[in-house]
């Protein structure tokens, strides 16, 4: 099973454009979000980006792992918004 944090970190990555920036954003060192996309292509056994200078690139295998996160975090919203509108309860289970 895929890494929730390491995926978190993907996609950071792949917003800011920048190891740097995601770091920043995620609250981590970049070494930190380096491993954390190395331990991700180690798993996948694919390359997910490419360095390009101070910038990345993503290889084709990047934008579908991205494209799947899309999908994933759009569910969870869509999931958040529905539970988020059921009445509430005071916390009691009714006994069967």
């Amino acid at each position: 099973m895929l890494n929730n944090q390491h995926l978190n970190t993907f996609n950071t990555l792949v917003e800011c454009k920048s190891f740097t920036l995601a770091a920043k954003e995620l609250n981590l060192t970049q070494p930190a979000v380096t491993q954390h996309i190395q331990k991700l292509e180690r798993e996948l056994e694919r390359l997910l980006v490419v360095r390009q200078g101070k910038s990345i690139e993503m290889t084709p295998e990047g934008e579908q792992l991205y494209g799947y996160i899309q999908k994933v975090m759009k569910e969870y919203r869509l999931f958040r918004k529905s539970w988020d509108e059921l009445p509430s309860n005071d916390g009691r289970v009714d006994a069967a």
